[in-house]
């Protein structure tokens, strides 16, 4: 995994758009900003009143029984992160759990629920854990800079960069990091920064390090196959922040933050258990027939389009595969080369 590198909000501010994506958007650099948020969380903790929750995306569990499904899948997820990744070091990021509220918890409901956005003062199930950090605010102005349509060649006017980003969904900025797909159409109607698609050709021009997220994203399946036994159908990987402790005369500050950037494993709504007990071939069609429907295709490198890239997912796939099942004492029943050659003979007929 790669050293921290410390930037200052102050001094980015003086680069390019580019400049500074080409050095925000890599894991493990921390961005060193002003953070409004911060300053009202201080306050809310003292004074009850000013708490409120927001809504920042949403997903697609309507059902109670659902989000007890997504439950129990992500929790699955979370513990094999836990005992395996310090062996296969993926470098991802899964939100930990803390606890699932059931719609017949009347303590909870009584205290909290006018704190819900209206729309969603219903009784049902929730579900709190760790919330992903947007990308710190320099770093969404750039993205807007750099992506909105342009006339020509002409950068958008600052004052239509400044109306953007002050649109409260864009401050939820979580980037979709797309290495299966080379481009896609950002237009200026409905331009959005909530979770933002960047796609393959995009992130090479920039020069960012999508081997290392192949990679990475090879040993994060692989972790969910064979550490967790949930087969990654339709899940999704993102470039979010977290807040980290800081250091020196900021770490006093209540209104500065250390936002380490990050790479993330989300939504397991869509998921299922796949049941190593079972045969290999049934075992190998739950995992490959996952990987090629829903967004991940979205996501995995394409074997054919991109062979260098997908070569590093492969790889990082393999490498982490082959720890958990020596560890788990399952390889003999199961080989991730020969699952990966499957996989790539299946894919020939849903690929374009």
């Amino acid at each position: 995994m790669s050293s921290r590198k410390y930037l200052k909000a102050t001094d980015l501010a003086q680069l390019s758009a580019v400049d500074i994506l080409q050095r925000c958007l890599n894991v493990e650099t921390v961005v060193s900003t002003k953070s409004s948020f911060m300053q009202r969380s201080h306050l809310a903790v003292r004074y009850p009143d000013l708490q409120h929750i927001v809504e920042i995306g949403a997903g697609m569990q309507a059902l109670s029984t659902n989000l007890v499904h997504e439950y129990s899948l992500h929790q699955a997820v979370v513990r094999a992160f836990d005992r395996y990744d310090g062996s296969v070091n993926s470098g991802v990021r899964v939100p930990r759990l803390f606890n699932i509220i059931r719609d017949t918890d009347e303590d909870f409901g009584t205290h909290n629920l006018d704190k819900f956005p209206t729309s969603y003062r219903t009784r049902g199930h929730m579900v709190t854990m760790d919330r992903i950090l947007p990308l710190p605010k320099i770093v969404r102005k750039a993205l807007i800079s750099h992506f909105y349509a342009r006339d020509g060649d002409v950068l958008p006017d600052p004052g239509a960069i400044d109306a953007i980003l002050d649109i409260p969904q864009n401050k939820h900025c979580l980037v979709r990091t797309y290495l299966g797909r080379d481009t896609g159409v950002l237009t200026k109607h409905g331009f959005s920064l909530r979770n933002f698609p960047l796609f393959l050709k995009p992130m090479q021009e920039l020069g960012l390090d999508v081997m290392g997220l192949a990679s990475t994203m090879g040993k994060a399946f692989a972790i969910m196959h064979w550490g967790a036994g949930v087969n990654g159908d339709d899940v999704e990987f993102v470039l979010g922040s977290s807040v980290i402790q800081g250091t020196g005369v900021e770490a006093l500050r209540l209104d500065v933050q250390q936002r380490a950037i990050g790479f993330y494993l989300l939504d397991f709504g869509q998921c299922y258990v796949v049941d190593l007990s079972d045969d290999r071939d049934i075992v190998y069609q739950g995992f490959k027939g996952a990987m090629v429907t829903g967004d991940n295709q979205l996501f995995i490198p394409h074997y054919e389009k991109s062979p260098h890239l997908y070569a590093a997912f492969r790889k990082g796939y393999i490498e982490a595969g082959q720890v958990i099942l020596q560890e788990r004492t399952l390889e003999s029943k199961f080989s991730v080369v020969d699952f990966m050659n499957e996989y790539e003979e299946y894919a020939e007929d849903f690929l374009c």
